[in-house]
């Protein structure tokens, strides 16, 4: 009986494993756009040879039918192919009007319309439209990629950029005048309306900025014409008024 707990504790060390986690295969979402294909994943982190990164998308350039390998890091690989590019390309009219634009696209049934930030189409943006569609326009010139709908491909892209709007008058400044003092001017005016800031300037080089009504600058040797312009709210820069300095 001594040799039985041993024993007994063996049998019990010695018991039937649980199986290991199962590895989980790649999740992604696959486009063809034009001549890229771009890759991204729906779970996990993924690895792509040949592929480079651009945002949360991996892409590739190739015209031709392909295949290709995702590596879920810390899971599986798997297999997958691409057709094709679509060759043809929308035809596209814009019509501007004071607020909006409309953007009439033709030769296919569907379309797609990307924002264009820093050379990047921004895919997660992307907004679909059956051949008419209205963009706004504001105070900044925006750039878009369309595409055409051939199944699930996508055409090569057409760019296009929507003028911006005239910005809102800017009032300049009230009551500017100059405050001598023993070694220093003092800039001095009012405002009313919303601003953002105020720039100085001195025969057209910039002193510096502010959001008081107020601004010291060393007193000049001669003659010379300082200005202080508006920043308005939407950053906007007003013409400026000037005030003339003669000692």
């Amino acid at each position: 009986m001594k040799g039985f707990f041993p024993l007994l504790l063996l049998l019990t060390g010695c018991g039937i494993k649980a199986n290991p986690e199962v590895l989980k295969p790649p999740e992604v979402e696959i486009r063809r756009i034009g001549e890229w294909v771009y890759v991204r994943s729906l779970s996990g982190e993924i690895r792509l040879k040949d592929f480079e990164r651009a945002g949360s998308y991996w892409r590739r350039e190739r015209r031709e039918a392909f295949c290709f390998y995702v590596e879920r890091v810390g899971g599986k690989s798997e297999r997958f192919c691409v057709g094709p590019a679509v060759e043809r390309k929308p035809a596209l009219h814009i019509l501007e009007e004071s607020n909006s634009v409309r953007v009439t696209a033709s030769g296919f049934e569907a379309y797609r319309v990307y924002p264009l930030k820093e050379g990047l189409m921004q895919l997660e943006e992307g907004k679909s439209f059956g051949g008419v569609f209205n963009l706004e326009r504001d105070y900044r010139e925006r750039c878009y990629l369309l595409t055409a709908l051939e199944g699930r491909v996508e055409s090569p892209p057409v760019s296009f950029c929507v003028k911006p709007k005239e910005p809102p008058p800017i009032e300049e400044v009230e009551k500017l005048e100059i405050r001598e003092g023993k070694e220093k001017l003092y800039l001095v005016w009012s405002y009313q309306k919303d601003y953002k800031e105020f720039v100085l300037y001195m025969e057209g080089r910039e002193l510096g900025r502010t959001v008081g009504f107020s601004f010291e600058v060393p007193k000049p040797k001669g003659r010379a014409t300082f200005s202080v312009k508006v920043i308005s709210p939407l950053g906007f820069e007003s013409k400026g008024l000037e005030v003339l300095y003669s000692p």
